[in-house]
């Protein structure tokens, strides 16, 4: 029986893939370089200083992996405060007082820096629905390494065998099996063309979940 739903945020919670984009593309158009929709989209679900290391040896970066995230973070952090509200992806909020109301624990792994998490969180209306929330900043390794999921079942109390986890990504899912949980992969068309195949049930609304089915996992 399940007993806690961990949720990814960017393209789970909101739709915050297009945002994250943006600003991916004015960091980096700072430094010269001109990146496509399609090349951002291998870095959907990464974590910050892997997606960062990949960009500096593919670039030829100067600055240290360290300065690239610490800067990043800086310039996200400020631009998700500049745009206001941020909606919910529908049908999430139902879904998280109806999980909630069913008894089961919740929390939120992103590989978001945590500072960013919560803005994003308070922005879209969500951050009472989660008192857990980890990043993946605060582990040794992100995704799609399992140690986020991992420590966020040891803080929900529960064995990572009786969580579920909902992702939108590749490296996501790849994080949540690696941890030994169930995984829903949710079909986001803004999180692009993801391989969801390695999750146990792949839907395409938030509609298709039901806390019976939760709870009797």
């Amino acid at each position: 029986m399940a007993e806690a739903v961990i949720f990814d945020m960017d393209g789970v919670l909101v739709n915050s893939e297009p945002y994250h984009f943006k600003v991916e593309k004015l960091i980096l158009k700072k430094m010269g370089i001109t990146i496509t929709d399609e090349e951002l989209l291998e870095f959907v679900g990464l974590a910050m200083d892997k997606m960062w290391g990949r960009l500096k040896e593919r670039y030829s970066l100067e600055k240290s992996i360290s300065t690239l995230v610490e800067e990043d973070t800086r310039f996200r952090i400020d631009y998700f405060k500049s745009i206001g509200p941020v909606p919910p992806i529908e049908g999430v909020k139902h879904l998280a007082e109806s999980i909630r109301s069913a008894g089961l624990k919740t929390a939120v792994a992103s590989s978001s820096h945590q500072d960013i998490v919560r803005v994003i969180l308070d922005a879209s209306g969500l951050a009472k629905f989660f008192p857990i929330i980890l990043s993946g900043f605060q582990v040794k390794n992100g995704k799609p390494d399992p140690d986020i999921f991992i420590e966020t079942a040891r803080l929900l109390d529960t064995k990572p065998g009786r969580c579920v986890v909902i992702e939108d990504s590749y490296n996501g899912v790849r994080a949540a099996k690696a941890a030994g949980m169930i995984c829903i992969g949710y079909s986001n068309p803004f999180s692009g063309n993801q391989d969801l195949s390695g999750a146990d049930r792949i839907i395409s609304s938030f509609s298709e979940i039901e806390t019976e089915w939760l709870t009797g996992i």
